[in-house]
């Protein structure tokens, strides 16, 4: 049998058997053998615990050796001194954005060095300059120095919003870490989001100073540790706002490779609409630099080239006046009317053309709309076509042959036609599908893909087979 001996000073039950000699001092502590509890023991033990728990919540007291947490975070308008940029530094900066407010200790040194807007704010012809200046010149009078002043008596300058973010709960962590950045130190996450990205770098545009997180970014290899964290799968279920986001990071923070990988994602999938978006949207819903009306005309572009497959096809066997059935059987005439209506089938159930009458027309009939899903699913559409033969004789009169290679070719073609980073920023104009002159005519027998050792090339390769206003696929 076990007696409890309970410590009244630390609330701390422990056990001894009742026969084991008293303790001896602090520093000859005898520890008595491990012994192997019986089941009925064990429950008296776990039941005493339990008691001696439910004493302490009563009470109030922490338990032992716990760790102390705060009462509650504290909320935006706190004083978070661990978030100061700089402990010593010789100003306070009061951010806000709508009703979130933080402040931060930070170096006008540091600031001005990195920022134009800073720069510009502290050291020109603004009153805030020679405010704190002159409450520089106040503190040296007290301090040997500024930075030994406490954060309370430093100059306060307030700035008022962070530009398009995104609605967040805190402003704190956000500010902290662009601040951090300026000051030459590290982010406060090891492993930041990519909302958080494009949030960070609204905020460096908004106060001009993308060059010193671009530089940040490329240093630390942030985007391409979370390149090396994204799966192909988790990849193919991005939604619109993940797919803006990181096109967003790319073209302020200069990221070649997200930005023609995920342009092409969302010319694909149809994501390039402009939709009425209000004044407190996130900025990659209205991407800057002209992109959106760049990926919205690449769209029309690329349904354009799909539509053109249906009515190549169509027109050899009822306007070019040639026989396309070429093996000289007395049914030939048959087989091409034959394919004919094979081929009007399958287009029609593929969602690709529509037989529509001409003689009168409905003023109030509106046209169809255009194709808004993956682009992609469509030329899968393609690949199912049959090898349709009026007999066993005609065995390769189909479109089929001839199709496939087409979609083939369409298929590596819409790898490439995101907005290339690199010729966005330094050859805009030469780039841009909107600004380039169309060919009148692109004969798919004069072109070969892909193009070797030329990523120009590759690029105007891509860019005459989608914007020809004619295309022979012969």
């Amino acid at each position: 049998m076990f007696t409890p001996a309970v410590n009244k000073r630390t609330t701390t039950t422990t056990f001894r058997p009742s026969n084991s000699p008293p303790l001896k001092s602090k520093d000859h502590v005898q520890r008595p053998p491990p012994i192997k509890l019986s089941k009925s023991d064990e429950r008296f033990v776990k039941g005493l615990a339990k008691i001696s728990l439910e004493r302490n919540q009563k009470n109030g007291t922490k338990a032992v050796n716990s760790p102390s947490r705060p009462d509650h975070a504290p909320s935006d308008g706190e004083v978070q001194p661990d978030l100061d940029p700089d402990p010593q530094g010789d100003l306070v900066l009061i951010i806000s954005h709508g009703q979130l407010s933080h402040q931060y200790r930070v170096s006008t040194t540091k600031l001005t060095s990195t920022s134009s807007y800073f720069s510009t704010l502290l050291s020109g012809r603004f009153g805030e300059s020679e405010k704190v200046q002159q409450a520089h010149i106040g503190l040296l009078k007290t301090y040997a120095r500024v930075a030994d002043a406490p954060k309370s008596e430093l100059p306060t300058i307030k700035i008022e919003d962070l530009g398009r973010i995104s609605a967040v709960k805190s402003i704190a962590t956000l500010c902290a870490d662009f601040l951090s950045i300026l000051h030459e130190k590290s982010l406060l996450s090891n492993a930041p989001s990519v909302a958080m990205l494009a949030n960070l770098a609204i905020v460096a545009d908004r106060f001009d100073a993308l060059e010193n997180v671009k530089s940040y970014m490329k240093r630390k290899r942030i985007l391409q540790a979370i390149d090396g964290k994204t799966t192909a799968k988790a990849e193919n279920v991005f939604t619109e706002e993940k797919l803006r986001q990181r096109v967003l990071v790319a073209t302020l923070l200069d990221h070649p490779p997200w930005m023609e990988k995920y342009t092409g994602r969302m010319i694909c999938k149809g994501l390039v609409d402009h939709h009425e978006t209000p004044g407190n949207s996130a900025l990659w819903w209205d991407l800057p630099s002209s992109i959106e009306d760049e990926l919205a005309f690449r769209r029309a572009c690329v349904l354009e080239t799909i539509q053109s497959i249906p009515i190549y096809f169509i027109g050899l066997y009822t306007g070019s006046g040639r026989q396309q059935c070429w093996l000289g059987y007395d049914n030939s005439l048959q087989c091409d009317s034959f394919q004919l209506g094979e081929m009007i089938r399958f287009f029609s159930r593929a969602s690709m053309i529509s037989i529509r009458g001409m003689i009168s027309g409905d003023p109030d009939e509106e046209p169809p709309p255009g194709f808004e899903g993956d682009v992609l699913n469509l030329l899968d559409r393609l690949k199912n076509v049959s090898e349709y033969q009026i007999d066993r004789n005609h065995s390769h009169c189909g479109i089929r042959t001839r199709l496939i290679p087409i979609v083939d070719l369409l298929t590596i073609c819409l790898a490439h036609v995101g907005i290339c980073g690199e010729c966005w920023s330094n050859r805009r104009f030469e780039h841009s599908w909107m600004d380039a002159k169309r060919p009148l005519l692109w004969k798919r027998a004069d072109t070969r893909v892909p193009v070797p050792h030329s990523h120009e090339g590759w690029h105007a390769c891509v860019r005459n087979i989608f914007t020809a206003s004619t295309r022979d696929w012969s």
